[in-house]
């Protein structure tokens, strides 16, 4: 019961500390949001000060006043030297991919040091509710740091506020910074362990195409179909083609000799295999089969599409075709249910 209250304020503190905090995909560490404290060891430091000044006032020894003030000074040279150790370091997000929820999502931050002649030693960064990782920047010099950050649900996911510090040179004083990045990070569906194969091939009852209100019918025979980005330009059938754009169509390829090609359609109502399975479930599971898809399809008609209510995803193929698969299932009814402001 009496952490409740605690947890409440602890709350509110780091909310207004947050508000504070505007978000920048750019940071320069300055007076003005740099900030150091005595660590543990510079607080035992500090009361071993007191005692040998009091000690020394008491037995009136020269040697104990000037060991006294010694360490004092150096003790406040440290935290000067603490404090300079960030001043003017700037911080850049460099790139943050996506991945699918319940991974790790790697950010990559760009470090580099303003000063010429000055290093940076000792630092540490450490992403909210990750884990540190220390890094150094040369003198004049860049550096990459990566920093592990968890996925744990799909949706658009807001990068949690990073935290750089340092304890150098002597670990008497920790002078540290907060940075919350500006940009955002599309978390695809987790991916089902349990997903079966993909489903049987269904083919197009139809090739996309209009019937022109005159009553001449635009729709390609038998062994042809309409163009479909990556194709390649040896399957256009050029004097087909050229009879349907005249006729306002777009271009036409030529199909397999079977005739038309397999298009296989992953579909959240209709696709077996979905049945009974929620809504998470369900997108996990198409998820899965659209990367089987991509990774085991072959050959010129092995091509893909998704259907999902709302929203349907031409069939085609290839590394951009997935990302807008795998980003219409992130997003999909229109809002991501990952992430926080």
């Amino acid at each position: 019961m009496s952490k409740a209250p605690m947890t409440l304020v602890r709350q509110r503190w780091d909310a207004w500390w947050e508000s504070r905090l505007p978000r920048t995909d750019q940071l320069t560490l300055t007076h003005r949001n740099l900030y150091i404290l005595p660590t543990r060891s510079g607080w035992s430091f500090a009361a071993v000060l007191v005692v040998l000044l009091v000690a020394s006032i008491n037995e009136r020894v020269n040697l104990g006043y000037a060991l006294t003030f010694l360490l004092g000074g150096s003790a406040l040279a440290a935290a000067h030297l603490t404090h300079g150790n960030l001043q003017g370091l700037q911080l850049r997000l460099l790139s943050a991919r996506s991945v699918h929820a319940g991974s790790v999502l790697n950010v990559s931050i760009g470090l580099h040091n303003t000063h010429r002649t000055k290093g940076r030693w000792g630092l540490q960064a450490q992403a909210q509710g990750g884990l540190a990782q220390p890094v150094e920047v040369a003198a004049g010099q860049d550096a990459v740091l990566e920093l592990d950050i968890p996925a744990p649900q799909r949706g658009w996911l807001t990068l949690p506020r990073v935290t750089i510090e340092s304890g150098y040179p002597l670990g008497l004083f920790r002078a540290w910074a907060y940075w919350r990045p500006l940009s955002r990070v599309l978390i695809w569906p987790a991916l089902d362990p349990h997903a079966p194969a993909l489903p049987a091939w269904h083919a197009e009852a139809a090739l996309s195409a209009s019937t022109r209100q005159t009553g001449h019918s635009t729709e390609p025979p038998e062994g042809l179909r309409d163009y479909r980005r990556g194709d390649p330009m040896r399957w256009i059938a050029w004097k087909k083609s050229s009879h349907a754009i005249a006729s306002g169509t777009g271009l036409v390829s030529r199909t397999s000799e079977q005739g038309r090609s397999p298009d296989l359609w992953l579909d959240y109502e209709q696709s077996p295999g979905l049945s009974g399975l929620g809504t998470e479930a369900r997108l996990s599971r198409l998820a899965t089969w659209v990367v089987q898809a991509e990774n085991s399809l072959e050959g010129p008609n092995g091509v893909y599409g998704l259907k999902l209510p709302g929203h349907t995803i031409a069939c085609g193929r290839g590394a951009a075709h997935l990302r807008e698969c795998l980003d219409a299932l992130a997003t999909w009814p229109g809002t991501g249910t990952g992430g926080n402001a």
